[in-house]
């Protein structure tokens, strides 16, 4: 089984896996575009050489000179680009430390808020420990069980009444006339009628047999609101049985010093948010700039827009097909051959560009991947999954996913579903189905065996327990039991049987 910390150690590591394939796609898109700069202006000489071949003095003279500009100005918007860029990459160098730092600082305050959280486990296992001995405890513990078990019963039998009512009930309810009577109230002194209704009432109840009907139709309907009547008044019972119990456990637990360790403990995590909200905010600064670094390398900056719709603007002069046209018509080797060279270069123009989109997709993706990735990771924080107490069963499961979130066969909702099914809370001292905690489940802690899993009353479902798991980030009080089940068993499963 992965602890907490584990587990979130390997959502870092993916995350960083992600981070340096990003890198490894700036790279490349970096190279494509350097690539596509290189050849427009190398296309740029191709014309210029061209036209210098075959046009005539005041052809040539305008024709060049603006060739010649526009690659000049191309190299000024080029280094004006570098210098951007440059900026860019400082910044995301400098977020990648702060980072770096960040979360080196958040590992050494996790280690503060489980050792806080490990003393209360201690604190909890050693007043478990003494309440076994304690008599007044045990005596307790005994009439709140018979308490809750007398209350389940009651309950039971509420729901065997109204199951027994719906079924008998229904040839009453499909007799139009019986009904009739029945919700006129005859028979009973809320009858209200006239001196021919009451005649012409008298003779249908007289031609169905309406009185014996009537009598056993209050008794089917009469006996679910008597038992639950009495389902209320033991439950009630039950109630107060179970808070004298828990405050047994509490006092206990203030005496052994819970309470002041718990304040510890909420200023400790209220720090570790704190940071978290921090790092968060470093997080989406540096995605920020990766996106912004990515237009940069995917040729989509404002610095290469300008060079290349400098150096277009140049090469759609008239002239140009006055070059194509002068080309055509000689029979001189030397602009034939540079005509081959300006073909082939088109064709390799028109495979980078491919590729330069191709590259954009994929990178486009694993910066998703990257953000679903930390939206992981960080509802993985808030719910307290880094918990000294928690844990991971199926690692191998885990694992495989995880590998799949990269491989981008499953999404980060898939992910995250993934952990929160196999995340268990393990017992590494206290119990937190000690006692008040398990006593909807009937546990019978004086023989040491259970009397059976009926499952929780609906008033045990409300009632709170003195021994609780790490509560979500923003959760409110109570007992909170983790999915999936209870208290960790040896092997993964989980049992609640409100023992000792």
């Amino acid at each position: 089984m992965w602890t907490g910390t584990s587990a979130l150690k390997n959502l870092d590591q993916s995350l960083q896996t992600i981070r340096n394939e990003v890198v490894r796609l700036d790279s490349q898109l970096q190279q494509l575009t350097d690539s596509l700069a290189v050849n427009q202006r190398h296309r740029v000489k191709l014309i210029n050489d061209i036209a210098t071949v075959r046009l005539v003095e005041i052809e040539q003279g305008d024709l060049q000179a603006r060739l010649t500009a526009a690659d000049q100005q191309a190299v000024e918007i080029l280094q004006q680009r570098e210098s951007a860029l440059a900026s860019v990459n400082q910044a995301i160098d400098e977020l990648n430390q702060q980072i770096a730092e960040a979360e080196t600082q958040r590992g050494a305050l996790l280690e503060r808020v489980n050792n806080t959280s490990q003393k209360i486990v201690d604190v909890e296992a050693s007043v478990q420990q003494a309440l076994k001995q304690d008599e007044v405890y045990l005596a307790q513990f005994s009439k709140a069980q018979l308490a809750e078990s007398v209350s389940a019963e009651a309950e039971r039998k509420v729901e065997q009444a109204q199951a027994d009512m719906a079924e008998k009930a229904a040839p009453y309810k499909d007799d139009a006339l019986f009904i009739y009577l029945w919700e006129r109230g005859f028979g009973t002194t809320e009858y209200n009628g006239g001196l021919f209704s009451r005649f012409m009432d008298s003779w249908v109840a007289r031609l169905i047999g309406y009185e014996e009907s009537r009598i056993n139709y209050w008794n089917l309907t009469e006996i679910p609101k008597r038992l639950t009547e009495h389902a209320d008044s033991v439950g009630d019972a039950a109630d107060q049985e179970h808070m004298t119990l828990q405050q047994l456990e509490l006092d206990a637990l203030e005496q052994a010093g819970r309470p002041s360790l718990e304040v510890e403990l909420e200023a400790l995590r209220a720090d570790l948010d704190s940071h978290d909200d921090s790092l968060e905010e470093l997080e989406e600064q540096l995605n920020s700039q990766l996106s912004e670094r990515a237009r940069f390398v995917a040729g989509e900056d404002e610095y290469i827009q300008r060079c290349l719709s400098r150096l277009t603007q140049a090469m759609d002069h008239e002239n140009l097909q006055a070059v194509h046209r002068y080309v055509r018509e000689t029979v001189s080797p030397t602009d034939d051959q540079l005509v081959i060279e300006l073909q082939n270069l088109d064709a390799r123009l028109a495979d980078t560009r491919g590729d330069l989109n191709d590259v954009r997709t994929l990178h486009g993706r694993r910066l998703n991947k990257l953000k679903d990735l930390e939206k992981v990771r960080r509802d993985f924080k808030n719910a307290r999954y880094d918990d000294v107490r928690s844990g991971f069963g199926n690692e191998t499961l885990i694992a495989s996913v995880l590998g799949q979130f990269l491989q981008g066969v499953v999404s980060g909702a898939d992910l995250w579903r993934v952990l929160q099914r196999n995340q268990r809370y393990r017992d590494i001292g206290s119990m937190p189905d000690f006692g008040s905690g398990g006593l909807g489940e009937l546990g019978d802690i004086l023989g040491g065996g259970t009397l059976g899993r009926r499952g929780r009353t609906r008033r045990s479902k409300r009632r709170g327990s003195s021994w609780h798991w790490p509560k979500p980030r923003g959760g409110g009080g109570g007992f909170r039991l983790p999915r999936g089940g209870g208290r960790s068993s040896g092997g993964g499963g989980f049992t609640t049987g409100g023992r000792f």
